[in-house]
């Protein structure tokens, strides 16, 4: 486990060396030169904090995105998955209403975006947001499951990825919650890495019916990387590995979505990542 450790420190570095360079530098070119220097595994890791950052302070002097949405629609664009989380961050710092900022920007992030505003509580309020359970004033009932998956995210490194530690905290939670709470864990642990494939299985088996909702999250967390050109072999591994795992799920999830391409090959693979961020965003528009 001191690999899957080692990464949570270096992605918490990141997070927060950006955040500093930022705060001392106050130049978005600068920033992004910057950003293009950290190695590629953790690169949108910086891109989200940046965003987090920008965000703010564009909240802070009167609500306008001005210099975030051209941040997201120039340099940050590899980095979309991760730039809207970032700005969930900074509504959930700011305890901003939801639907007034995100109104302002592409629907198809909303979902994104939520999920932010969720790990930031999660991380930033665990008394509140794990220990007490309460739910966020600020965000409406629609987005609470894109929340949770945010949430789920923040126990993967608040447990220091200690399995047995993380299912406690969800089997806390209602019932009707640990689905994305455990869609949420996919992310984080196939994001993150550092894990061998018997780890893998044991978080599998801890998961129990909710093994398919790691699946789906290990397919985000390989979607993002894709997109921004950042793919690790560890990301790879797990998502292919619950992939798997997950083949009467998957089979099912093909069934409902029109995919034929099943799960035995790479293109039915690849289909299936695809169609889940994509079946995320349309749900989550309603």
């Amino acid at each position: 486990m001191n690999d899957v450790i080692q990464k949570i420190e270096c992605i918490q570095s990141v997070f927060l060396e950006t955040q500093l360079f930022y705060a001392t530098h106050n130049d978005i070119n600068g920033l992004v030169s910057y950003m293009e220097h950290i190695p590629v595994d953790f690169r949108s890791i910086a891109f989200e904090s940046a965003s987090m950052a920008i965000a703010i302070k564009d909240l802070e002097r009167g609500g306008e995105l001005t210099d975030w949405v051209k941040y997201v629609s120039g340099p940050a664009q590899e980095h979309q998955a991760q730039v809207y989380v970032g700005l969930g961050w900074a509504i959930a710092k700011l305890k901003l209403p939801f639907l007034p900022v995100v109104e302002k920007i592409e629907n198809d992030y909303h979902f994104r975006v939520a999920d932010g505003c969720g790990y930031y509580d999660g991380s930033f309020r665990q008394r509140q947001t794990v220990l007490s359970l309460q739910l966020p004033a600020y965000l409406p009932q629609a987005a609470l499951c894109m929340y949770d998956q945010g949430v789920g995210r923040s126990l993967w490194y608040s447990c220091r990825a200690d399995i047995h530690k993380v299912k406690n905290k969800i089997e806390g939670f209602p019932a009707e919650r640990q689905a994305a709470l455990w869609r949420g864990m996919g992310i984080a642990v196939a994001y993150v890495g550092g894990c061998d494939d018997a780890y893998l299985e044991t978080v599998w088996q801890y998961a129990g019916a909710n093994g398919i909702q790691l699946a789906y999250g290990a397919a985000l967390a390989a979607r993002s990387r894709m997109k921004a050109n950042t793919m690790t072999t560890d990301t790879d591994r797990c998502s292919r590995l619950w992939f798997m795992c997950s083949a009467g799920g998957a089979n099912e999830f093909s069934a409902e979505t029109g995919d034929t391409a099943g799960t035995g090959n790479e293109a039915g693979y690849i289909n299936w990542i695809t169609q889940i961020e994509d079946r995320l965003a349309d749900s989550f528009r309603g």
